[in-house]
C-alpha cells in the first residue's frame, strides 16, 4: 500500500483537526505502544529487584524472568493489536476515543486489507470523486449504510450536521510519522497494569533469601544450629577460646612474673548478626601488677562471632595460654636469673 488517506475535520469552514491513515503509520504507532509497554515492564522488574535487595532478599532468576517475560509478552501483543486496530480507522461518534463528534457511531474511513473504505450512513450528504464525474452520496445510501472503496487520487466530502469531513487519497509522504489518536493510552494501559499486577503477585513466590559467597556458606555450615540462648552461649565460649591465642601480644611487654596461664572473664554485647557493640573485663586472675585489662579489651574488639538467635549480653570465661611464639629475650633473661660462678678461686 503506497498511498495514504487524509481526513480533515471542518466546522463552519474552520479546520479542527487533520489525521492521516496508512499502513506504515499504523505499524509505527503499534510498535510505539509495544516499546512503551516493554519499558514499563523492565522498570517494574528493576523496581521489584531493588526492593528485594533493600530488604535483604533476592529473586530466583529463572522463575522471576519467566513470569515477567510471559506477562510482558502478553501485554505487548495486546498493545500491538489494539493500537493497530485503532490506527487503521477514522471513528465518528460521541465516545471519548472518537476522532470527531457526530450523532452517528461509524468508522468513516477504515483500512480493509490493501485498500481503504469509506462508509456512509443515512443522515450524511456530500459527494465522492474517484476520477469520473462526482457522485452524490444520497444516491448511494438509499436508506442503509454503504461502503465505497477509496482508490488512489479519490476525493470525498461528507457532511454530518454542522461538521464537514474532507477525505482524499494521495501518495504517502516520507517519513510517515505516526499520529497518536485520542484514547491511545487507554487502548492497552488497563491490560498492561493488570498483567503487571499478576506478575508482581507471582514474584512473591520467586523471592529467596539473600545469596551468600562460598566462604560465607562454609562458615555457616561449620557452626552449629543455635535455637536457644543457652546453645548460643556455649558456642560463643568455644569461639572465644579459639581466638584466645591472639592475647599473647598483651603479655609480651610485661615482666616474666606475668608470663603465666590464667583466666579472664570477658563481657561482650553482641547483635543478632554477631557484630560486637561493646566489651568489658568482668573478672581476671591477673592483678594490678599485670595491667592487661585495656589491652585485652582492644584485642577482644577484633574477635568475630557467628550470627545468634537473638541479641546477647554475656560474660565468656577465657583461659589465657602462651602460644608457641617464643618469649622476648628480655623475658628469657629475667626468667633464667643470675647464673652462679663456676671454677676454683686461686
Amino acid at each position: 500500500m503506497k498511498y495514504t488517506v487524509e481526513v480533515a475535520h471542518l466546522v463552519n469552514g474552520d479546520v479542527v483537526s487533520v489525521r492521516r491513515l496508512s499502513l506504515k503509520r499504523e505499524r509505527h504507532g503499534a510498535l510505539r505502544g509495544v516499546v512503551l509497554v516493554t519499558a514499563a515492564y523492565v522498570a517494574a522488574m528493576a523496581g521489584v529487584f531493588v526492593i528485594a535487595r533493600a530488604l535483604g532478599r533476592g529473586v530466583y532468576a529463572p522463575e522471576f524472568f519467566a513470569l515477567w517475560g510471559a506477562a510482558g509478552t502478553a501485554a505487548s501483543i495486546t498493545a500491538y493489536l489494539r493500537v493497530s486496530r485503532r490506527l487503521r480507522r477514522y471513528r465518528l461518534g460521541s465516545s471519548l476515543d472518537a476522532d470527531a463528534f457526530a450523532p452517528v457511531e461509524v468508522d468513516l474511513v477504515r483500512r480493509a486489507g490493501d485498500r481503504f473504505d469509506l462508509t456512509v450512513v443515512p443522515g450524511m450528504h456530500g459527494y465522492i470523486d474517484s476520477g469520473r464525474s462526482p457522485i452524490a452520496l444520497e444516491a448511494l445510501i438509499e436508506g442503509k449504510p454503504h461502503t465505497l472503496s477509496l482508490d488512489g487520487g479519490a476525493r470525498a466530502e461528507v457532511q454530518v450536521g454542522d461538521a464537514t469531513f474532507a477525505v482524499r487519497s494521495q501518495p504517502e509522504e516520507a517519513p510517515a510519522r505516526p499520529e497518536i489518536p485520542r484514547g491511545f493510552w487507554r487502548l492497552f494501559s488497563r491490560t498492561a497494569v493488570f498483567g503487571a499486577e499478576l506478575a508482581l503477585v507471582a514474584s512473591l513466590f520467586a523471592v529467596i533469601p539473600r545469596a551468600v559467597t562460598i566462604d560465607e556458606r562454609a562458615a555457616h555450615l561449620r557452626g552449629p544450629r543455635m535455637t536457644t540462648p543457652w546453645e548460643a552461649e556455649k558456642w560463643l565460649r568455644i569461639e572465644a577460646q579459639s581466638q584466645a591465642a591472639s592475647l599473647y601480644q598483651c603479655f609480651d611487654p610485661l615482666p616474666v612474673s606475668c608470663q603465666h596461664p590464667g583466666y579472664v572473664g570477658v563481657g561482650v554485647s553482641l547483635t543478632r548478626d554477631g557484630e560486637m557493640r561493646g566489651n568489658w573485663i568482668a573478672r581476671s586472675t591477673y592483678g594490678n601488677e599485670c595491667p592487661v585489662d585495656q589491652c585485652i579489651r582492644d584485642v577482644v574488639s577484633t574477635w568475630e562471632f557467628d550470627p545468634l538467635p537473638e541479641p546477647m549480653r554475656v560474660v565468656l570465661p577465657v583461659q589465657v595460654l602462651r602460644t608457641e611464639k617464643p618469649l622476648p629475650k628480655v623475658a628469657e633473661a629475667e626468667r633464667a636469673g643470675p647464673s652462679a660462678p663456676t671454677g676454683s678461686v686461686p
